[in-house]
């Protein structure tokens, strides 16, 4: 009988183990397509049925450096389960955001769904069950019916773009990527993902950023996103690369508007001090390009005083009180001294502010 009982054991192990082979599994949950989302929820709840087992391979297979382009999905994959092992209620938090339920959000004075702070909120954790609803399940969330159904949906989708951005999660930079690219979702979308792209993947966003915002067959809108984006690549060549397109002929005004917003981003003094006196020598550099684009566009451009003046004050770089003020009495026309002149009360307050 003892013999008999070993043997038999001998004969399941295989094939328990092939069951329970975590590594296999994700393989086969990657390779579900986008809005399957019946085929992943299987997979995926075969995955969490193995509990706390299949942590430490989950773990190791959703760590940092697996996320790469040709691996990232198996391991967003990975992640999800591990949350979903380890945070069941955080898990059912970001299944079933609070601010989406229309019991919750109707009771305000205003009544519309809000949930991107409270996603947020929880943590870095949320990130890849944010990517999971987006990639596989998000056509099937119980939305309301009609136009409250419509809002509700917008403003899930524009959470799942904006939370990763908030956190700088650069797991996320292959979706974003992807979302930007994405001509099948909405334009509002997209220019949501353009600038999570650039506070999530840093210098590694500046060739899509570019290369979409150089695309005259895009939308306004994602050019616009792409422009902001810039300003949020805390680097020398995201500088240049928004001077070379300011600098462009033909540059029409509302793209102007966007690249000068962005060099009010990526000038801001406040951003400077906040990312600590390591990084103090290249925000100089940078701050200094900001201030002297906004002041160049403050020559050809003294119609968009609004948004230079902006520019000005948020870069609040130490020398550039001195230009404004030699453009106010030396300008070439009249527009553009007037344009100097409404721009020199808020830089003096901003650079007194700084000191």
């Amino acid at each position: 009988m003892k013999i008999a009982a070993l043997l038999l054991a001998a004969m399941l192990t295989p094939t328990l183990f092939a069951q329970t082979d975590v590594g296999a599994m994700l393989d086969k949950a990657a390779e579900i397509k986008p809005g399957e989302g019946a085929d992943w929820l299987a997979q995926r709840d075969a995955i969490v049925a193995l509990g706390e087992d299949a942590l430490p391979e989950l773990r190791e297979a959703g760590k940092q450096t697996a996320w790469t382009k040709a691996g990232w999905v198996r391991a967003l994959a990975a992640e999800s389960c591990r949350v979903r092992i380890e945070h069941e209620e955080l898990a059912g938090k970001v299944d079933s955001p609070r601010g989406l339920n229309p019991a919750h959000y109707r009771q305000f004075r205003k009544p519309m769904p809000v949930c991107q702070h409270d996603l947020r909120n929880l943590g870095a954790d949320a990130v890849p069950l944010l990517l999971e609803r987006w990639r596989w399940t998000f056509d099937s969330f119980d939305f309301s019916e009609g136009e409250a159904g419509h809002t509700e949906r917008q403003c899930f989708a524009l959470a799942i773009m904006w939370v990763p951005g908030e956190l700088a999660d650069r797991r996320a930079r292959y979706h974003l990527d992807a979302a930007v690219r994405d001509p099948a979702i909405t334009d509002l979308w997209r220019q949501e993902a353009c600038v999570a792209l650039g506070k999530a993947a840093g210098a590694d966003a500046l060739a899509t950023l570019t290369e979409l915002y150089d695309d005259a067959t895009q939308p306004t809108m994602l050019r616009e996103g792409c422009a902001w984006a810039l300003g949020r690549v805390a680097d020398v060549k995201s500088a240049d690369a928004i001077k070379q397109r300011l600098e462009a002929d033909g540059l029409s005004a509302t793209l102007r508007r966007a690249l000068l917003t962005g060099v009010a981003i990526l000038g801001s003094s406040w951003a400077w001090e906040a990312r600590g006196p390591m990084h103090a020598a290249r925000g100089d550099e940078i701050r200094e390009k900001c201030a002297r684009m906004a002041l160049d566009a403050l020559k050809v451009a003294p119609e968009d005083v609004e948004v230079i003046s902006r520019a000005l004050a948020m870069t609040a770089w130490r020398d550039s009180l001195e230009w404004v003020r030699n453009l106010a009495d030396n300008g070439e026309t009249e527009p553009v001294k007037l344009a100097a002149k409404a721009c020199i009360e808020p830089l003096q307050t901003a650079l007194a502010r700084d000191q």
